[in-house]
C-alpha cells in the first residue's frame, strides 16, 4: 500500500526542522493510507521519519491491519502497554510534528518515555495538501453533491405538517442511509425564529406555518457534502433570502484563482450590507469541505490567503433576524483553473 504524497511530506518535515511526523488515527491518517483504524484509547500512529523507512505503532488488535501499510511495526498488547513499543517508533527523533487534534493523553504518553522529546505543531503540512483535491477526491465530492440535491428536492417537495425539525432531520439522515450514502450529526433543521440561531439545535418545534431553514448533507467515500435551503418564506423572510441568492451569485461571478478569501467574503458583504442587512450577517462566507465539514480555506475576513485551482469550500451568505427569523443559501462549489463548477443544483 502506498502512502499518498510521502515524498512532499518527507520535504516539508525537514523543510520545519523536524526529524518526523506522528499521525494518530484520524483524517489525515485515513487521507494517506485509505485506513481507518478503530483504536480507541490505544495509542496508535504511523511515523513518517525526514529520512528512512516508515513506522508503526500499533496494538495487537489492530496490526493485521496496519501491516499492510508496509512500514517497521512496533506492536504491543494490552498486557505490556505500549511504552516499549513507543520508545521503538521514537528512537532517533528529537523535535517530532504532531497534528492539533492529538489526544493529551497521548502526548503525555510520548513525552513520559522520552522526556527530551521536543513536540511541535504541524505547520500545515497536512491541511495544504489536503486543501487542493485530486481527481479521486472530487468524483467522491460531486457525488455527495447529488445526493444532497436530491434529499432536498424531496424536502422541498414535501407537506410539512405535522413534522417537527427533529423528526425531519432524523428522517434525512436514515434517507441517506438508505440511498447508500453516510449521514452525519447535528443537521439543523429550523423553523420560524429558531432560523436566526446559524446552528440552531433541531428540536421539537412544528414546521407548518413558518420559513422552514435546512442544512445538511451526506458522506461519499468519506467526502462530504453540504447545503442550505429556505422553505416557504414569506414577506420580509422572502425579501432576506433573495438578498443572501444575489450576495451568493455575486461571489460565483468573482471566483477565479488567487483571488483572496477575505475578498470574497466582501464581494457577499457588500450585497447584504447594501440591502441593510450587514450587521446580520453574522459569520464568514465559508468554509473548506472534503473529509472533514469544516477545513482549510477559511473564507473569512482578514484572511488573505489565495484561494487556488483544486480547493472545494461553501459559499454560504445568510441574514439573521433575531427573534424573527434567519435565512442561508449554501452551495459547495470546487475552484477550477477556468473558474468555479457548483457542486449543487437543487
Amino acid at each position: 500500500m502506498s502512502v499518498r504524497q510521502l515524498d512532499a511530506i518527507r520535504d516539508a518535515v525537514r523543510a520545519a526542522g523536524a526529524d518526523a511526523l506522528w499521525l494518530h488515527p484520524a483524517v489525515d491518517f485515513a487521507y494517506l493510507t485509505g485506513l481507518q483504524p478503530i483504536a480507541i484509547e490505544r495509542p496508535t500512529a504511523l511515523v513518517i521519519p525526514a529520512h528512512g523507512g516508515l513506522r508503526i505503532l500499533a496494538p495487537t488488535l489492530l496490526a493485521a491491519e496496519l501491516e499492510a501499510i508496509g512500514a517497521e511495526m512496533a506492536v504491543w498488547s494490552d498486557g505490556e502497554g505500549p511504552e516499549a513499543a513507543i520508545a521503538r517508533v521514537l528512537d532517533g527523533i528529537r523535535r517530532c510534528l504532531v497534528e492539533p487534534d492529538l489526544p493529551t493523553g497521548v502526548a503525555f504518553a510520548l513525552r513520559a518515555v522520552r522526556p527530551a522529546i521536543d513536540l511541535a505543531l504541524d505547520p500545515g503540512i497536512l491541511a495544504g495538501l489536503r486543501e487542493r483535491k485530486a481527481a479521486d477526491e472530487l468524483e467522491q465530492l460531486r457525488a455527495a453533491g447529488r445526493e444532497a440535491d436530491t434529499a432536498m428536492a424531496w424536502v422541498a417537495g414535501l407537506d410539512l405538517a405535522g413534522w417537527t425539525e427533529r423528526g425531519l432531520a432524523l428522517e434525512l439522515q436514515a434517507r441517506f442511509l438508505s440511498s447508500g450514502a453516510g449521514p452525519y450529526a447535528d443537521y439543523v433543521v429550523a423553523a420560524g425564529p429558531n432560523a436566526a440561531l446559524p446552528h440552531h439545535a433541531s428540536g421539537e418545534t412544528e414546521l407548518a406555518g413558518s420559513p422552514v431553514l435546512t442544512d445538511f448533507g451526506c458522506v461519499v467515500g468519506g467526502y462530504h457534502s453540504d447545503l442550505t435551503r429556505v422553505h416557504h418564506a414569506d414577506g420580509e423572510a422572502a425579501e432576506a433570502y433573495a438578498v443572501v441568492q444575489a450576495a451568493h451569485d455575486a461571489v460565483i461571478d468573482g471566483l477565479a484563482p488567487g483571488l483572496p478569501c477575505s475578498e470574497a467574503d466582501r464581494l457577499a458583504r457588500d450585497v447584504i450590507t447594501a440591502a441593510g442587512y450587514g450587521d446580520m450577517f453574522i459569520h464568514r462566507l465559508g468554509h473548506g469541505v472534503g473529509l472533514e465539514l469544516h477545513e482549510e480555506p477559511y473564507l473569512r475576513q482578514g484572511n488573505p490567503a489565495p484561494l487556488e485551482s483544486g480547493h472545494v469550500f461553501s459559499v454560504e451568505p445568510g441574514i439573521y433576524v433575531p427573534g424573527r427569523f434567519g435565512v442561508r443559501y449554501e452551495n459547495l462549489v470546487h475552484l477550477g483553473p477556468d473558474g468555479p463548477e457548483l457542486l449543487n443544483h437543487a
